[in-house]
């Protein structure tokens, strides 16, 4: 019985850490285009004066994608660390597999 415990947990683990990996995936394209997007505001925002209100609205739009891109490097690290969880934990379950068919076969 635990062996077939052992191998549920295993796949179950299996997916989350595909699932993880992907929103991971997910959001390092949205930093990358985020980084995109900051970079061609700079750029404009360069065309103006300093004092002028359209500079000023370019300096806040790219505050806030500064801000955007801070909560995506958040939920990454949120993810890497379940991630290492997963990884840790599907460690020891693939151990207990082991284990479990090693002592059937020394019956």
């Amino acid at each position: 019985m635990g062996l077939l415990i052992a191998i549920a947990r295993r796949c179950q683990l299996n997916s989350q850490r595909f699932e993880f990996e992907h929103k991971s995936v997910l959001i390092s394209r949205a930093k990358t285009d985020l980084a995109s997007k900051i970079s061609d505001y700079q750029m404009t925002q360069n065309d103006y004066e300093s004092d002028s209100a359209e500079y000023k609205e370019f300096t806040e739009r790219i505050e806030r994608l500064n801000q955007v891109d801070k909560r995506l490097d958040e939920q990454l690290n949120k993810i890497q660390t379940q991630l290492q969880i997963i990884e840790a934990e599907y460690g020891t379950y693939d151990e207990m597999v082991r284990s479990n068919i090693e002592r059937m076969y020394r019956r």
